[in-house]
């Protein structure tokens, strides 16, 4: 599906009976994250530079929720990534409807958002996810302490409030550049 498809998904979903309760509570603040990043996030200098230099056609699959915390604050920075791509395509995908999550675990969970970019061919260029690397390294870190789930969200969404999509940009371009960029 595409952006509109799947925001309509989530204004369902805001309505109930589309998620178990206890993930409901979510929808409303995500949505709030994920619009708010939509409308102010730009692509960085960097990657605009690289742009003159791709010239595959690429295709972005994301795998992801409305409920999930982590999606929210990536999704859009990824979709503002692609929208400036050449030859770039994307679906969003969601996890619990039979998606390829299970051929791409993140230490053996279904982390979301994942994506999974391809050719033309349909063969993998490359994955990233669920969160940025610094993140997911702090995030392993609190997850052996056995931290409250309410506490550990709120280290994630502060990680996220100050760091305003760059990470995820830094990651992304260095792939682009890694295994997109002829010279």
């Amino acid at each position: 599906m595409e952006i509109n498809d799947y925001l309509t998904h989530w204004d369902k979903a805001l309505h109930g009976g589309l998620y178990p309760t206890d993930y409901e509570q979510y929808l409303t603040l995500n949505r709030f994250r994920f619009d708010r990043i939509y409308k102010t996030f730009s692509t960085s200098l960097e990657f605009n530079q690289l742009l003159d230099k791709i010239h595959q056609k690429s295709t972005w699959i994301i795998v992801t929720e409305p409920w999930c915390g982590d999606a929210a604050q990536n999704v859009p920075v990824l979709l503002r990534i692609i929208e400036q791509l050449p030859g770039a395509s994307y679906s969003l995908e969601l996890r619990d409807q039979g998606s390829l999550i299970d051929r791409y675990l993140t230490h053996g969970k279904r982390s979301i958002p994942k994506v999974i970019v391809r050719d033309e061919n349909h063969e993998d260029i490359f994955t990233w996810g669920p969160r940025p690397k610094t993140l997911q390294k702090r995030v392993d870190q609190l997850s052996i302490t056995a931290m409250e789930k309410k506490e550990l969200h709120s280290h994630i969404h502060s990680f996220y409030a100050k760091n305003k999509g760059q990470e995820v940009m830094e990651e992304i371009t260095e792939l682009v550049r890694q295994r997109m960029v002829k010279s």
